[in-house]
């Protein structure tokens, strides 16, 4: 008996018990089901935070004040100020692999407008912010040189700002007056929305915010956003700044570095690596449920060779070798796994379309692999639990067969 007859013969016997083989698939559908939807969700999150990370600018490096350590392990950027104009001024002379460089100086304030205020972090900028870290103008323009030269009392809103001073004016901000810290500035322009908490600031220019919020005679910096030449540049351009900053800060070799240099692609890398791990946990903490299928399979069919005792003795009396009896049953349970993975993943991604807005997503991501995957896996489970069974009815006598009741 080839399998195409063995395929008909267990739709044919799956068809006399619809209601049987449904509820022997549900663990299989609810298994696949499960791993597809969280993989989806999972793949989805790890591409919303790469592309999350990739708006904030090309070929990014930022270059953090001091160091952290607990326990001998780096924590990353303190609060120390190590970072000043001059090592901005030092970068630009003597980097080559640096294609643009965007220090920021930034601190929290209280931003009035009329009757609305907010609490939101105000960034001393210079022209190089906007295209450094990717930002669009929305309306008006952005900080310019004369602005910062002029120490000009200037401010660039962001969309969350706008919507919390203007939202329910209808008042349009630009020329508008705003209060920072007590100080009048004039609305020059609004950016573009990215997202996150990254719209929920304001820029000024750069020399208005060391003074006014550091100081007269404040030069330092809160960070510096350097933009290298390209993508194969990153590492010579971090090795470059690194060396710089330690000349700038007159570091011994055997001293410790005062500053961090954040590379972007190994921040990416990272995070895609943690939520990577954490989406195969989860589907194979689903996965389980698809052992709990396989073994919903393994049950019924031992029912079925049990019901079909006879049929298998008369099969055997006309001929049919053990070969044929193991192929019909191992068939039969293939068949109700691969049907049940097939409902599973039609059943994922609609959960998962349904999980991921819940979830705070933007988009779920049902990828080739996962769903190869999963069919893979749910015929495995009915080959795997499918053996016994239709070792058993291999096994059986064809005359005791016959004499079964």
């Amino acid at each position: 008996m080839n399998v195409i007859e063995s395929v008909r013969i267990a739709l044919r016997s799956l068809a006399a018990n619809k209601l049987r083989a449904g509820l022997t698939m549900l663990g299989i559908i609810i298994g696949v089901g499960a791993v597809i939807a969280l993989v989806a969700v999972g793949a989805g999150a790890q591409a919303q935070v790469t592309q999350q990370f990739q708006s904030l600018g090309s070929n990014l490096l930022v270059v953090s004040p001091g160091r952290v350590f607990f326990r001998g392990v780096s924590l990353g950027a303190a609060t120390a100020q190590s970072l000043t104009n001059d090592d901005v001024e030092a970068i630009a002379r003597l980097a080559k692999a640096v294609a643009a460089i965007a220090p920021e100086y930034s601190t929290r304030a209280q931003v009035v407008y009329g009757s609305k205020n907010t609490q939101t972090t105000v960034v001393g900028v210079t022209p190089e912010y906007l295209t450094v870290r990717n930002w669009k103008i929305e309306r008006g323009r952005f900080i310019d040189e004369l602005d910062v030269s002029g120490q000009a009392k200037v401010a660039v809103l962001g969309a969350s700002v706008v919507e919390d001073l203007f939202g329910e004016t209808l008042v349009d901000p630009l020329g508008k007056t705003i209060k920072i810290n007590r100080q009048n500035y004039e609305v020059i322009g609004i950016l573009a929305s990215k997202g996150m908490n990254m719209d929920d600031q304001l820029f000024i220019p750069l020399s208005t915010a060391q003074i006014r919020f550091g100081g007269a005679g404040n030069r330092t910096l809160s960070a510096i956003n350097v933009q290298a030449a390209s993508a194969d540049k990153m590492d010579l351009a971090q090795a470059e700044l690194t060396a710089i900053l330690r000349a700038s800060h007159g570091l011994a070799p055997s001293q410790s570095n005062d500053f961090t240099v954040q590379n972007q692609a190994q921040i990416v890398e990272m995070v895609q690596s943690v939520t990577g791990t954490f989406t195969v946990l989860l589907a194979a903490i689903a996965a389980i449920s698809l052992v709990v299928g396989g073994i919903g399979i393994m049950n019924i069919m031992l029912v079925s060779v049990t019901e079909r005792t006879r049929e298998i003795g008369i099969r055997k009396a006309v001929g049919a070798k053990r070969r044929d009896i193991l192929t019909q049953f191992l068939v039969e349970a293939v068949i109700l796994s691969l049907t049940g993975g097939f409902i599973g993943v039609l059943a994922g991604y609609g959960a998962a379309q349904v999980i991921t807005p819940l979830m705070g997503g933007t988009r779920a991501l049902v990828t080739t692999g996962s769903v190869t995957m999963a069919l893979s896996v749910s015929i495995a489970v009915g080959l795997f639990f499918g053996i016994y069974p239709a070792s058993r009815a291999a096994a059986l006598n064809p005359i005791e067969a016959l004499r079964y009741e």
